[in-house]
């Protein structure tokens, strides 16, 4: 066994613990009682210099030793929370050692400033001997507010321990990361002037009418469990037995949004590398203030129109990253797993012609929206061909909020505004920055609707 292994068992003791300011005094006097007394030759200043070193000595190792043997699990109160929205974490704390833990401070750690919650003391454990004892268990509960989007890691747990004497403090980390989806703010939005509703609120469907009967009015055999509300009664008398309607066949307009995700699209993200968690998932590589108006305005907007019954499609002019969510439905389910997947959704790297979809033709009954930064030549001659005749087609544009514009920026100082290109391809244009209310600019999208529908 080499014999420098205890030294270099007490350098791994010391690597978590701290001296206090009281403790370095101690060092700081010990260190000089030593060299006093070798060089006055007094045994006394030898003494108590010893002494003064081995009192902050023994207090690190004492620390140091009472880390214990725990296991953490987290739980949040939703695993799926909204950016801006308070959400309730409780941790389960539990000591498998054979001493107790008493008198520590406990923080959760953050993936953002300041990097760990507000510290409290964490409550007496007992040794846990044998079987199941609760006092060898404790939970704390706190809350977490999020403000931006994206897939985070809580934790893991950080304890503080300081000896009785407060000449050294240890701190120790418990237990892993738990992950912390934050979808995009959703906007309460006015309702667009698109569809009529019904008196029972629903959005007005478009039904689908057959050559012969109404899918309506074809019937089928009772089976058991059909309300009896849809019994067709005339239908009953002529088979001689209990005869109901079919299901009736609707098909919903259809509302497309297209939004610009091509990283040259934004001149203002920042190009941060992409992290890599420890479940595999992998958060967005840029941030740009423009682009996260965006997201909020395409969670919002197809939130909005999903109620009022579209059934709405979302193009993205760079490679797919909603994949199957990129159609939200009106099931509150394909709702949630759309804004699920815009927590990760940022601008990337792809070569033009991404989107490959032919251009509709017809208007399914709905909207087209656009929203787009500063799209390169190829994306605006993409958007001219969606400017169909007959359809409601807006375009918001998040212009830049820096006094030398993007022009400046991209090299490229004769190339028409994005917003005029839009114009003279048929665009309704709502020009915005990325500080604007999402609401009052779909005020504006709103009086777009009311003129379309007093048009046509």
């Amino acid at each position: 066994m080499p014999r420098l292994r205890p030294f270099r068992a007490l350098s791994v003791a010391l690597r978590v613990v701290r001296f206090t300011d009281r403790g370095s005094a101690f060092v700081v006097l010990g260190g000089l009682g030593l060299v006093a007394g070798y060089a006055a030759g007094m045994p006394i200043l030898l003494y108590a210099g010893c002494f003064a070193l081995a009192l902050p000595l023994m207090a690190g190792v004492l620390v140091r030793s009472r880390e214990s043997s725990l296991a953490v699990a987290r739980q949040f109160a939703f695993p799926v929370v909204e950016a801006g929205t308070t959400s309730r974490v409780t941790l389960r704390v539990d000591n498998y050692a054979r001493t107790g833990l008493r008198g520590v401070h406990w923080a959760d750690g953050l993936p953002w400033q300041p990097w760990a919650t507000a510290s409290g003391w964490l409550p007496p454990l007992s040794a846990r001997v044998g079987g199941l004892n609760q006092r060898s268990a404790a939970q704390l509960t706190y809350s977490l507010t999020p403000r931006d989007r994206g897939i985070f890691e809580i934790g893991p747990l950080l304890l503080q321990s300081v000896d009785p004497l407060a000449l050294a403090n240890g701190t120790w980390s418990v237990g892993g990361v738990t992950e912390l989806t934050v979808t995009p703010r959703v906007v309460t939005l006015a309702q667009s002037a698109l569809l009529a509703q019904s008196g029972d609120g629903d959005a007005r469907v478009l039904q689908r009418r057959s050559a012969g009967d109404d899918d309506d009015a074809m019937t089928r055999e009772y089976r058991r469990g059909d309300a009896m509300r849809r019994v067709h009664w005339r239908a009953s008398a002529r088979h001689g037995s209990l005869m109901v309607r079919q299901e009736e066949q609707h098909s919903y307009p259809e509302a497309r949004i297209i939004v610009d995700t091509r990283l040259a699209g934004y001149p203002d993200a920042g190009r941060n590398e992409s992290v890599r968690l420890s479940s595999g998932a992998i958060t967005a590589a840029a941030r740009s203030p423009r682009f996260e108006w965006i997201v909020t305005m395409l969670a919002s907007a197809a939130v909005q129109l999903k109620r009022e019954g579209f059934l709405v499609e979302v193009i993205e002019t760079g490679r797919s990253q909603l994949a199957e969510a990129s159609i939200v439905h009106r099931r509150a389910a394909e709702e949630q797993e759309f804004l699920t997947r815009l927590a990760t959704f940022g601008p990337v790297e792809s070569a033009p012609g991404w989107w490959g979809e032919p251009v509709p033709s017809t208007s399914a009954g709905g909207p087209v929206l656009a929203l787009v930064a500063h799209p390169e030549p190829e994306t605006v001659a993409y958007l001219r061909r969606q400017a169909l005749a007959g359809v409601l087609a807006v375009a918001f544009v998040v212009e830049s909020s820096s006094s030398f514009g993007d022009f400046a920026r991209t090299g490229d100082p004769a190339r028409q505004p994005v917003a005029d290109e839009l114009r003279n391809a048929g665009w309704k244009v709502i020009a915005v920055q990325s500080f604007d209310d999402v609401a009052e600019a779909w005020m504006l999208f709103v009086a777009e609707s009311r003129a379309h529908r007093d048009n046509n």
